[in-house]
């Protein structure tokens, strides 16, 4: 299964799982926004070592940037997928709300039909009680008919 398919579950429980991608996705930005912080302390002391000229300590500084660098790179790509992921569940989820939704009045459609279909037909007691007042005049004239002759 694809992180991005949501079709076959139910309204609810699509919410919930869109909602973890979205605290993953603020969570990456917040760990993100902390590295780029340190990155950025951490090139001030590149910068101070080399200007009290301590190699020594400017090399260890600069082994903290590169790995911070890459580090930021990282949760940089890993917050763009899942940024990306987010955006098309959102979509779907939106559908799934709608579907959710005609569910409902599908529902709801049906319980009126089975109510409508559990009453008496009256139209076929009105037809049948119309063939019936028929058929008498028709009787009737022709036993009026007899009577003459």
């Amino acid at each position: 299964m694809r992180d991005t398919e949501i079709d076959f579950m139910d309204f609810e429980s699509a919410r919930e799982y869109v909602f973890a991608f979205i605290t993953t996705l603020k969570k990456t930005q917040r760990d993100r926004a902390v590295a780029e912080e340190e990155l950025t302390h951490w090139r001030s002391r590149v910068k101070l070592a080399d200007s009290r000229a301590e190699p020594v300590l400017k090399r260890g500084a600069e082994d903290r940037v590169a790995e911070l660098q890459s580090q930021c790179q990282r949760l940089l790509e890993e917050e763009l997928d899942l940024k990306r992921k987010v955006d098309v569940l959102k979509e779907k989820l939106k559908v799934a709300k709608i579907r959710s939704s005609l569910q409902v009045d599908a529902d709801a459609l049906l319980a009126q039909m089975q109510m409508l279909v559990g009453e008496p037909d009256t139209l076929k007691e009105k037809l049948r009680d119309e063939e019936a007042a028929q058929a008498l005049e028709a009787l009737k004239r022709k036993m009026g008919q007899g009577g003459n002759q």
